[in-house]
């Protein structure tokens, strides 16, 4: 997979940007604040259709603008190239809520099929927030990768979550009015079926990940270094929305499922984000995000575009040896503020 141009209009900071990319690896040198991490949060919009930064789509839209156009070619496969367009516009008549179109060699497609055509995986120095943030950040992760490859686990990702918010709504009349029981059936299946599908896609990614993860924690460390990920799945049943029937009625809120799920990242059975070191934390993302590009090669039979986000900073000589060793195998974009730091001048440099 190669991403041979991309075009901004009005993305963040970028009233237009246009960059060619020749090569496998490409680094993008600028001051900070000059906008190199907004050119990666696009090229990775472009593979997820969702921001890693941003909370609204709508805020990815340069100020006083009223629309936002990401657009690149990429080669898919050999003898497969793809122009990708995303069109993100502000909805006047909500506030932060946007409208988003997709087009796939100018032909429109659903948001659903779009994500995933492209493949990215990105790595920053905020990722160590996967670790040492709230369960949503690490569902966010799983869900950025998940979207990615398999069509799906999107489209029933975004049906879960409808059903989700419309059972809420009906929990909540029950609780002020009494009424709405007779309801409650309906959005019970919606969420059972469809959060039964997202948590087996997360099963599988976790048995991919307990062994993987725990391989290049060893390779980035020592024998002795055990790194171990555990799925804190908080199972979905027609059972489990009995039980909790009372407490969901008295709150308003769908109790279990998978946007309750969480996991942990363990360093010799020690929580990493209470009790590991920053060193530690960095390593453990670095074999995590190692994990994540290895998955996708195993499942959809491709090697993604690597993002580095100005990471080098972050690391020590020989876990950032680990890294050189691993931009070799795909197409690699890089972000940083020196340009001293680019030991190999082979590398394709754009200066903004």
């Amino acid at each position: 997979m190669h991403l041979a141009k991309l075009k901004l209009t009005n993305f963040r900071n970028h009233k237009t940007f246009t960059a060619e990319f020749i090569g496998d690896i490409t680094v993008i040198v600028g001051p900070n604040a000059a906008g190199k991490t907004n050119i990666l949060e696009a090229i990775h919009y472009l593979a997820t259709t969702k921001s890693f930064k941003a909370k609204y789509d709508r805020d990815i839209i340069k100020h006083t603008q009223d629309f936002a156009r990401i657009e690149g070619r990429a080669t898919i496969e050999e003898d497969d190239t793809k122009d990708l367009e995303l069109y993100i516009a502000k909805n006047p008549n909500f506030d932060n809520a946007s409208i988003k179109k997709a087009k796939i060699n100018k032909v429109p497609k659903a948001l659903q099929k779009f994500a995933g055509t492209f493949n990215s995986v990105l790595f920053s120095p905020e990722d160590v927030e996967i670790l040492t943030g709230s369960p949503q950040a690490r569902r966010k992760f799983l869900d950025m990768l998940l979207f990615q490859i398999s069509t799906p686990y999107k489209k029933k990702h975004a049906e879960y979550v409808l059903a989700v918010k419309n059972r809420n709504k009906i929990l909540e009349k029950i609780r002020e009015f009494g009424r709405g029981w007779d309801e409650l059936g309906f959005w019970n299946t919606k969420v059972v079926q469809n959060g039964l599908f997202i948590q087996e896609e997360r099963d599988k990614l976790f048995e991919y990940l307990k062994i993987s993860i725990n391989k290049y924690g060893k390779e980035l460390n020592d024998e002795k270094t055990n790194i171990t990920i555990n799925y804190l799945k908080s199972p979905i049943s027609f059972d489990r929305l009995a039980q909790y029937k009372d407490r969901e009625v008295a709150s308003a809120s769908t109790l279990v499922g998978p946007h309750r799920d969480d996991f942990e990242v363990s360093l010799n059975d020690f929580d990493i984000a209470e009790f590991g070191s920053r060193g530690q934390q960095r390593a453990a993302i670095l074999a995590l995000k190692f994990s994540e590009l290895d998955y996708f090669v195993a499942t959809a039979k491709t090697r993604p575009v690597l993002l580095l986000d100005d990471v080098f900073s972050e690391l020590d000589d020989k876990h950032e040896q680990a890294l050189q060793e691993i931009i070799g195998l795909q197409q690699t974009i890089i972000t940083t503020t020196e340009k001293a730091k680019i030991k190999d001048q082979h590398f394709q440099i754009i200066e903004i």
